[in-house]
């Protein structure tokens, strides 16, 4: 499953050992990380169908990108439950 955009940012979903795997891609790290909580969203529901009536402020910090993102949808889980 994926989503594009009219840019060449979009998310995905990939088969993966541990579970299902999520990629977002885009221009900048700020597009992609925004399409990898997309994907992570769409594993759930359809993203179609969340409300953006609640602003929710989440803060990360890492050493690199991939922990960085890592950490960026681990917070996304935690508010999520």
């Amino acid at each position: 499953m994926a989503n594009s955009t009219a840019n060449s940012a979009y998310w995905e979903h990939f088969s993966h050992i541990a579970d299902l795997g999520i990629r977002g891609l885009g221009d900048t790290i700020e597009e992609a990380f925004q399409q990898a909580a997309l994907a992570l969203t769409a594993a759930v529901c359809n993203p179609a169908e969340v409300n953006d009536d609640e602003r929710i402020d989440i803060q990360c910090e890492a050493p690199d990108k991939e922990l960085l993102l890592t950490e960026w949808l681990n917070s996304i889980i935690y508010e999520m439950a």
